[in-house]
């Protein structure tokens, strides 16, 4: 039984749940769906600005109990400090692997908070109800990626 609930839900299966998840979400709350609005209720609770948790903070608190639990009861979870090609390109010291990766969360909540809202938020939500922002913002987030993958495999020399 563990194994079936283990097992990756086909895209087929998988898109249009999130589908259905974003319109059942917009038609009875009449919010988007989004990750960067749970953090940032979690944030503003955690520093007393805020006296409640909010459904949003909710799904975040989800999205990783669950990622977690996935883990467990999947193929199991095997904690590493191993990040691949992270790795090789600028080497496998704690201290600079934390640098880098607290940083680049810094830039991309910064990035978020600039771009009212994040690459879920805009790509899944906004560009369903038709935001121009969020096609702009979409756009600037694909390109962005492609541009960043091509320089990567262009200094690694791919």
């Amino acid at each position: 039984m563990w194994s079936v609930l283990a097992a990756r839900a086909p895209w087929y299966v998988a898109g249009p749940m999130i589908g259905l998840l974003i319109v059942g979400l917009l038609w009875v709350a009449n919010k988007p769906l989004g990750a960067l609005g749970g953090y940032i209720e979690l944030d503003e609770w955690a520093i007393r600005k805020r006296s409640d948790l909010g459904w949003r903070t909710l799904f975040v608190i989800g999205v990783i109990v669950g990622g977690f639990l996935s883990a467990v009861v999947g193929s199991g979870w095997h904690p590493t400090i191993a990040y691949g090609s992270f790795d090789r390109v600028l080497g496998a010291t704690v201290g600079l692997k934390a640098t880098v990766l607290i940083a680049a969360g810094l830039f991309m909540g910064v990035g978020g908070r600039l771009a009212g809202g994040c690459t879920s938020g805009h790509g899944l939500c906004g560009t369903s109800f038709g935001s121009p922002a969020s096609f702009m913002c979409t756009a600037t987030f694909m390109m962005t990626a492609i541009g960043c993958m091509f320089a990567i495999a262009w200094l690694l020399g791919a």
